[in-house]
């Protein structure tokens, strides 16, 4: 853990800025990801259901009279 901690400590200014890059970019690519999967579940429950997946007006034709 002391060797770990040294090397925190000896890590010069521009590995941080890398360190920090690399965790955004991971964090974003995981949100990406997410956010796909979670538009992947609509869409299968919406054909499930019988509903066309690229329409999305038809949720609120039988609305209209």
């Amino acid at each position: 853990m002391e060797k770990f901690i040294e090397l925190l400590q000896a890590m010069p200014f521009w590995g941080w800025i890398t360190i920090i890059s690399v965790g955004t970019v991971a964090i974003e690519g995981y949100i990406r990801i997410r956010s796909m999967q979670i538009k992947h579940t609509e869409r299968m429950a919406k054909i499930k259901h019988g509903i066309d997946p690229g329409d999305e007006t038809e949720a609120y034709k039988k609305d209209e009279v």
